[in-house]
């Protein structure tokens, strides 16, 4: 038996609804509310074998010990739960109860239609991420089943956990497009995602979503061609007036060479289109007749950025950009001129640098060397009536 004097210490309800909304609903709510802005990663520190938040049923039980204690329920003798305190103790009880359960009612009747967002692709196009959405009272883990079609035809297929985060009702698929790519989608082999999730199937066209760069602005569909399928070569001769560089009565002498590349996708137009997302190898070679008069160094190109060894200065600057704002890249030397840039002198060919026969090869590769293209192009080095000549020519 309570004694009368503990008995009489117990609240009575009023006292019990008021206690049980200052001292646990709100406290539980401001909690709730602001776990996400907790130091070192509270909010995700859970109970172990469970997915409840490990601070979140601490502040619960805390709470209702403050308020049972608050309300007198808690004596020395144990739990004043008789006469007036049985009221009180049943008001706190029905709360406490009501405030678990309330997030799992509220989870199943007003959850929100489950959806497939935007596709997001990185910088890179090397990822590209499938948010899904659904408005939810508490977190859900979700199996989703993914497959990948090109032109119609299934390329890939495979299975990922999505964890619906209860705070912004966003989850995210990360893809790696190296997982299901398997030819260029430009011109008419567009890539579609199909997304089941939760018993319900979601299309995607992953040829739309934009990718933006400091100055370019991309689609999936950039991202998602990247087979070298065009190449295309030429050497300039650069042909003027330079009393420091011609010898004997020539007027206008040849004093070097340009040479420049095209790699990119075939359009079936006289160059080839940018591809920004291909990443490729370059060599290039002049050569008069069976002689090496120039071996350009091998130029490494990853989303546009390429690379090579200038040599000391001997080949331009080392790096540059292929396939941002076109398909042609210039190949660059040591000598700056104002109409034809930098090029490669005629006195730093390895070979003779004689009149008669040259021919140009640029050599694209990918994938380490197992896919390549090529194209030669040639050139008569002629002279008449004192002015070198330098032509495009079929064959030698």
């Amino acid at each position: 038996m309570i004694p009368d004097e503990e008995r009489e210490k117990a609240a009575g309800p009023v006292d019990a609804v008021k206690s049980v909304i200052l001292l646990g609903l709100l406290p539980i709510l401001i909690f709730r509310a602001t776990l996400v802005y907790l130091p070192m990663n509270l909010d995700e520190l859970m109970v172990p074998f469970t997915s409840v938040s490990l601070v979140m049923a601490i502040v619960f039980l805390a709470s209702l010990a403050l308020v049972m204690w608050r309300l007198g329920l808690v004596t020395n003798t144990g739990l004043a739960v008789s006469g007036t305190g049985a009221i009180s103790a049943s008001v706190v009880a029905v709360s406490y109860l009501l405030m678990l359960l309330l997030p799992m009612v509220l989870g199943i009747f007003l959850e929100g239609e489950l959806s497939v967002g935007q596709i997001e692709y990185s910088d890179d196009g090397e990822t590209i991420t499938v948010n899904i959405l659904q408005t939810t009272m508490s977190d859900r883990e979700l199996e989703a089943e993914l497959v990948v079609l090109q032109a119609g035809s299934q390329v890939w297929s495979s299975t990922a956990n999505v964890t619906i985060d209860s705070s912004d009702g966003e989850g995210q698929i990360t893809i790696q497009v190296s997982e299901f790519y398997s030819s260029n989608a430009l011109p008419n082999s567009p890539y579609t995602l199909k997304v089941t999730v939760d018993g319900k199937e979601h299309t995607r066209d992953l040829t739309y979503s934009t990718i933006q760069w400091e100055s370019s602005q991309w689609t999936g569909a950039d991202a998602l061609t990247r087979d070298i399928t065009g190449v295309d070569g030429i050497a300039r001769g650069v042909v003027k007036e330079d009393p420091d560089r011609c010898s004997g009565d020539a007027q206008n002498c040849l004093v070097g060479v340009v040479m420049s590349g095209w790699s990119g996708l075939d359009t079936g137009a006289e160059y080839p289109a940018r591809m920004p997302f291909a990443d490729f190898t370059v060599e290039a070679v002049l050569m008069e007749g069976n002689d090496v008069a120039i071996d350009y160094p091998s130029i490494t190109v990853a989303n546009t950025v390429a690379t090579w060894d200038s040599n000391g200065g001997s080949f331009g600057t080392g790096s540059g950009f292929w396939g941002d704002y076109g398909s042609e890249f210039a190949m660059g030397g040591s000598v700056f001129d104002a109409n034809f840039g930098k090029y490669v002198p005629k006195d730093e060919f390895d070979s003779a640098g004689d009149y008669g026969c040259y021919s140009f090869t640029i050599t694209v590769s990918q994938n380490e060397g197992t896919n390549t293209l090529s194209d030669t192009s040639y050139y008569e080095y002629s002279t008449s009536n004192s002015n070198d000549i330098w032509e495009s020519v079929t064959s030698c």
